[in-house]
């Protein structure tokens, strides 16, 4: 096994594993188990096997480490090696965060250490000056297929879909007369409107820049009282006065590097709604058309978080960065148009200034989409009937009050034919979107002092807000085994059916039988669950292993918690009472789904990863501990509390509907970013060229990379390439994840034993498995259709739990009676 390093290489390899050159760890019968990169000055080859006989001159101390092949980590002992080999190792360059300070400054000049999260990012308190808003039109083309068994689960294409037309707006936050909406419609839709915003970015990226107005006397009275820092918000030692470059007015008072380090952003955000699902496929295939390298945030091959386009403008560049609205606002457009009041329409009333306008349109409109299936349906010279505005997507039909509002903005505006109702219905679209958009970036600045623009998603925008709200500083784990430790106990939430069947008899039935006792079906929903957990004592750092037989009996508001790896029996005599409701849930395979699924159980656990609060609750209910194999001692305290108060509170003192759900959206957005899964992420490279341009690879190169996975080709110019980590980055506080989800269980299995336990019951009667038909847009290599799917309904099959013989009981894995 060798690896091409340097004379240096144990200090750069495994001291700072910074990452220049390339290298891959090969392993005969097994392939590429691990790549990575080091500094390459002289070239020599080292075995990897040998490793540990220099490991010496790695140690502080200078005792042997002993380094895993497969990932690099080093190990004090034999032992703790082979451990991790076991049970951890990821097979993959594996960097830890480390307390040692770097090189790197932080927003303040000082030199920082990796081990800590905290907010720094003050350049997204700066207003992006433009933004850009778009939307597309397609036509449904039909495509003929066979006929499918209805009894059968079946896919296939029933229409393809083909952009027609587009529209933008460019909206400036300084300068109206700046702002304006672009069109088109014909062949060649997606290359036009690349070429479209290329052009007209290009001229905003020209506009002068203003020198300092003078200073008005509120000006000066500002400086004057000033003594934080209006960036920073640190004291200030010396005035400097911080001026905006487009117009030229006083901002505020600055430190003068805090001045000199926000600049306007190299990029232009361009949010479309569902871009990520549906118009990014438009767009993609119209990025070779320009000049300019491509990144991307992948999900998957098809599926992109965001990308960029760079554009060369003179001796410099411009970022044309595409953006998922829906993954900020994640409802429906015309829900949140809705939410809206008349006054927050600003974009939509100034591009129709007149009442008669503004009223018809501020609602968005209904589209005949399947009926849109060529340019010749834009030439029709009158409405289509209602029937027309059937959607097989949602198998539904516009109500009378959406065509008869349909029918009235076709004559309000005079249109002579579908292509003005539908240059009229995507215009409106996009005003909508631009509305609702600033009106959340005007909240989110207003509140947070964050501009929404600067960001992919919601949930790394709420987590800047938390971490500046908050002032937190969170302790990263700098030990992989205490990384591991808590990885093996994120389990998720539980989704179950635990009661197969169930029938109401009461007065309000038709078919209410008085010869029966009354029952009633009641729907319960756990409010606000994951806020609540996150209200709670989390941990925010001192992490450290500690003697099993420490006493972990202590207060859920104690200055400090525990994390415990324990076995667990569960008595017999709990079976029966538990059996709806296991506690401790795992991730097992059961039943012949050769697949994990979180499945509450009764069988004992051993090596069972749980928060300590968990586990006093379960001893409580009965279940005995037999042994503590590890215990892992946190600092915590409910510092996230204020943050989910605050958007609590500001919830409740919201005047609309809007302000509601943005409030609610940035506390739950928090939870997701403490879930984060570093270990799914993929390497994409969307490549126009084959051969290099510059510093940027073609996709000869990539493909020639060790680390190469796989590549699809979407046209002639344009692929897709899929590279394999080289490494892995533990940078996130996963421990927040666990504690959350935790915690969580907790309420609800309190709630469940505490209050509902004796309300339940059981039966089901047959053996029939229902399909359902369901219509989706697919792309297949960004070329997307509708899809017909036949899938499985309702199955008497259920694998997270022992059916018993009358196929109406059911008892969790692990019951006595399955013995």
């Amino acid at each position: 096994m060798l690896i091409k390093a340097t004379r240096t290489i144990c200090r750069a390899l495994y001291q700072s594993r910074r990452i220049a050159g390339n290298y891959s760890i090969m392993d005969e019968g097994r392939g590429l188990a691990a790549a990575g990169a080091l500094r390459v000055h002289a070239t020599v080859y080292l075995s990897t096997k040998g490793a540990n006989k220099i490991s010496k001159q790695i140690s502080k101390d200078g005792h042997i480490m002993y380094i895993c092949e497969a990932c690099l980590l080093r190990f004090p002992s034999q032992e703790r090696l082979n451990n991790h080999e076991q049970y951890d190792c990821a097979h993959i360059c594996t960097v830890l965060p480390n307390s040692e300070t770097l090189k790197k400054k932080n927003w303040f000049g000082q030199p920082i250490s990796n081990d800590k999260i905290k907010f720094d990012s003050y350049e997204k308190k700066l207003k992006i000056p433009f933004v850009v808003y778009a939307d597309f039109e397609a036509f449904l083309k039909p495509i003929e297929s066979c006929s499918n068994d209805p009894s059968k689960p079946f896919t296939h294409n029933i229409q393809k879909h083909e952009v027609h037309s587009f529209g933008y707006y460019i909206k400036c936050s300084y300068d109206d007369k700046l702002s304006k909406y672009v069109t088109y419609c014909g062949p060649n839709c997606a290359q036009v409107f690349m070429e479209s915003l290329s052009n007209n970015l290009k001229e905003i990226n020209r506009l002068q820049k203003y020198p300092p107005l003078p200073l008005t006397n509120e000006d000066k009275n500002q400086i004057s009282n000033a003594t934080i820092c209006h960036i920073c918000e640190t004291e200030l030692a010396k005035h400097f006065y911080d001026f905006d470059w487009y117009t030229g007015s006083f901002i505020g008072v600055a430190h003068e590097s805090c001045c000199s380090k926000i600049r306007t952003p190299s990029y232009i955000p361009i949010f479309l709604h569902n871009l990520s699902h549906y118009d990014a496929h438009f767009i993609v295939h119209a990025l070779n058309f320009c000049d300019g390298e491509v990144e991307v945030i992948p999900q998957n091959k098809e599926k992109y978080i965001s990308f960029s386009k760079k554009l060369k403008v003179n001796n410099h560049e411009i970022i044309l960065r595409f953006l998922d609205s829906f993954k900020f606002l994640s409802c429906k457009l015309e829900e949140l148009a809705k939410n809206l009041s008349n006054d927050q329409f600003q974009e939509l009333r100034r591009n129709y200034p007149n009442d008669e306008d503004f009223f018809r349109l501020k609602r968005k409109g209904v589209y005949p989409y399947e009926l849109m299936t060529n340019y010749d349906s834009l030439s029709l010279t009158s409405l289509p009937e209602q029937k027309c505005f059937y959607s097989s997507l949602t198998d539904s039909h516009i109500s009378n009050d959406d065509y008869n509002h349909a029918k009235d903005v076709w004559e309000h505006f005079g249109c002579c034919n579908m292509l003005d109702y539908s240059n009229l219905y995507l215009k409106t679209d996009v005003l909508l979107l631009s509305d609702v958009f600033e009106n959340f970036r005007k909240l989110c600045i207003n509140t947070y002092d964050l501009d929404p623009a600067h960001y992919y998603t919601a949930p790394g925008l709420s987590w800047d807000a938390m971490l500046k709200y908050t002032k937190i500083e969170l302790e990263l784990l700098t030990d992989y085994e205490k990384i591991a430790f808590i990885r093996s106990g994120i389990r998720g939430g539980v989704s179950q059916c635990s009661n197969r069947y169930a029938r109401a008899n009461n007065k309000y039935m038709e078919d209410y039988d008085t010869g029966k006792p009354n029952s009633y079906i009641t729907y319960f929903d756990a409010n606000n669950l994951y806020g609540w957990a996150m209200s709670q004592y989390l941990p925010t750092g001192g992490f450290e292993w500690v003697n099993p037989n420490t006493e972990f009996n202590v207060s859920k508001t104690s200055d400090f918690g525990f994390i415990l790896e324990v076995d667990l029996e569960y008595p017999d005599e709990l079976h029966d009472l538990h059996s709806d409701f296991p506690l401790c849930p795992e991730n097992i395979c059961v039943g012949n789904i050769n697949e994990n699924k979180l499945v509450p159980n009764l069988n004992n656990k051993d090596k069972y990863v749980i928060h300590y609060r968990n586990l006093k609750q379960c001893i409580e209910m009965g279940v005995k501990l037999t042994k503590i194999h590890r215990v892992l001692k946190f600092k915590q305290s409910p510092w996230l509390k204020m943050y989910i108060d605050l958007n609590t509170k500001l919830r409740t003192l919201a005047k609309s509907d809007f302000e509601k759900d943005f409030y609610k959206l940035m506390n739950n957005s928090v939870f997701g970013k403490t879930m984060e899964n570093i270990e799914k992420r993929v390497n994409i490279k969307l490549v126009t060229h084959w051969e290099n341009q510059g510093k940027a690879l073609g996709a000869q190169d990539l493909i020639a990379k060790p680390q190469f996975h796989s590549l699809s080709i979407f046209s002639e110019n344009l692929v897709a390439v899929q590279l394999r980590k080289t490494k892995l980055i533990y940078n996130k506080p996963i421990y927040l994840g666990f504690c959350i989800l935790d915690i969580s269980k907790t309420l609800m299995y309190d709630f469940h034993y505490n209050y509902m336990i004796k309300n339940y019951k059981s039966s089901l009667f047959n053996k029939k498995v229902q399909y359902y038909s369901m219509l989706r847009f697919k792309s297949i290599k960004h070329t997307i259709f509708t899809q017909k799917l036949n899938k499985i309904g309702l199955s008497y099959n259920d694998t997270k739990r022992h059916i018993l013989d009358n196929n109406i009981e059911t008892l969790a894995w692990g019951h006595y009676k399955l013995r």
